[in-house]
């Protein structure tokens, strides 16, 4: 699929005025100009407006250079836009004309790209825009081009219930996404406001044919962070999270690189809010979100975890010493991936997912916070993030010095320094002095419990494998590679002591 980031500005204009000689703009040598293009586009979202909520439009558009369906994401101050050609569409169908207007014709391809947003509800219909499109191109004295200036005569019908009829003007003014574009559409933006243009109060052609602006926006905060409530903080944290599971969800199932690991850390993030300031809500929902983000970060770890160890075995072989063991350690986790895939697969196309993504949404939108969330992030969140450290590397400590600490101990450890972590960052905003030094340094024990258990889960594989050859040239060379991977876990575990005793 083409993909390709716009950046463009808006103007709403009235139907006189007058468009600015481009070429008087600085670095504008001369314009070109194009045929004028009728266009009628088609676009789609749910009953709720959930791709509007996000700041997506998703269109079937004809009567240009471009016809296609046109998926427009949002990529920081611009916008991605992702197409699929008519024709495409069609042969996908088997040949034949779908009508547009059945949520059936939206190509699966895009469909993907937003199937965590509209969770299996349909796509329908919202709006229709016709346009007649007037094009300037404008170019640098040695031809390149700058950008495109459109003049668009609009007229717009909603779908929606009692949705209006308007028509308007407006222009458009779009550049490549290089350092040269962005100067000229600073240039440009200066001449097209000085002869009237102004920014348009809806964000797109479809919020106001709709006459609708339903974008969800952050969490409000205070513009002094110091004084922000520890509910406020709570709820902007979730906020964040919740918006990066969501990201992350159309790359997973596009399999992108990194892009499991990063999902399952903000399943993990959400679930770090929910468990470790537990204190700061109220009812079951807290308990019952908890649960559905553990099995769902288990599902993910099953890929990324193969995924590591596939990648610390083969590393292993690339000297050569142990004689292609790494290798077959490798196959076997990437088998494991795999598997670990058609898990992801069947669980985010499943209802509980959908439902799972719902009710943080509900839980986000109305929090339940018991009275003690009034309270200053940094009189409350603060010190209690203090005390919980300190205490988790007292314990710790004690832990480890127990001739009977297990490996399944110190991964518990593990598991309780990730919570603090991605605890820690919800109170960033109001941690100070001590505190900030005792986050520092539960990174760096963090890390080292990383290397601990990637270093104890490559044994259990080596393990696996070991049990199963009966190769004894096979067996040695499986040894001396588990022998690597136990100094490697010894080295880390010795070292966590010093380290945990600076936090307490």
């Amino acid at each position: 699929m083409p993909e390709q980031r716009e950046i463009e500005t808006k103007y709403e204009v009235a139907a006189d005025t007058v468009a600015p000689v481009l070429t008087a703009v600085t670095g504008v040598d001369h314009v070109t100009t194009d045929e004028v293009f009728h266009l009628v586009a088609v676009y789609y979202d749910t009953d709720a407006l959930d791709l509007a909520a996000n700041r997506i439009t998703l269109r079937r558009r004809t009567g240009g250079k471009d016809d296609g369906w046109h998926l427009k994401l949002p990529d920081g101050a611009d916008r991605r836009e992702v197409t699929v050609p008519l024709d495409a569409v069609a042969a996908d169908s088997g040949g034949g004309d779908v009508p547009a207007g059945t949520s059936e014709d939206v190509p699966e391809e895009l469909v993907e790209r937003v199937r965590a947003l509209v969770r299996g509800r349909a796509l329908a219909p919202i709006a229709i825009v016709e346009n007649e499109r007037y094009t300037t191109y404008c170019h640098a004295v040695d031809g390149e081009l700058l950008g495109e200036f459109v003049d668009d005569h609009v007229h717009s019908v909603s779908l929606l219930p009692d949705g209006p009829e308007k028509t308007w003007r407006e222009w458009e003014f779009e550049v490549p996404d290089t350092a040269l574009g962005r100067k000229t559409a600073l240039a440009v933006d200066k001449a097209l406001r000085a002869a009237g243009g102004e920014r348009p109060d809806a964000a797109s052609k479809l919020a106001r044919a709709i006459d609708a602006d339903v974008t969800r926006g952050p969490v409000d905060l205070p513009k002094k962070i110091a004084h922000a409530t520890a509910g406020q903080l709570l709820t902007a944290a979730l906020a964040a999270y919740r918006d990066k599971l969501l990201r992350e969800d159309p790359r997973v199932r596009a399999r992108g690189e990194d892009s499991v690991h990063q999902m399952r850390i903000a399943t993990r993030q959400l679930r770090s809010v929910l468990t470790e300031f537990s204190g700061f809500f109220d009812g079951p929902a807290r308990a019952a979100l908890s649960s559905e983000l553990k099995l769902l970060a288990s599902i993910l770890g099953a890929v990324r975890d193969a995924e590591v160890l596939a990648q610390r075995f083969e590393a292993l072989d690339a000297g050569g010493e142990f004689g292609g063991a790494g290798a077959a350690l490798a196959q076997r986790q990437h088998a494991a991936e795999a598997r670990g895939w058609s898990r992801v697969d069947l669980a985010l196309d499943s209802d509980r997912y959908f439902v799972l993504l719902d009710a943080i949404d509900a839980f986000i939108a109305d929090p339940p916070l018991r009275e003690r969330a009034d309270q200053q992030a940094s009189k409350s969140l603060a010190p209690l993030l203090d005390k919980r450290i300190r205490s988790f590397a007292r314990q710790s400590v004690v832990l480890l010095a127990d001739p009977a600490c297990t490996d399944h101990d110190v991964h518990a450890i593990r598991k309780h320094a990730k919570r603090l972590r991605y605890a820690s960052a919800v109170a960033d905003p109001v941690v100070r002095g001590d505190l900030r030094s005792e986050v520092k340094g539960l990174a760096k024990v963090q890390s080292r419990l990383g290397e601990f258990q990637d270093a104890t889960i490559a044994r259990d594989a080596i393990a696996g494998l070991a049990a199963e050859t009966i190769d004894p040239s096979i067996a040695f060379r499986l040894g001396r590679v588990d022998a690597v991977e136990e100094w490697r876990a010894a080295q880390a575990r010795d070292s966590l002591p010093a380290l945990l005793r600076k936090l307490r």
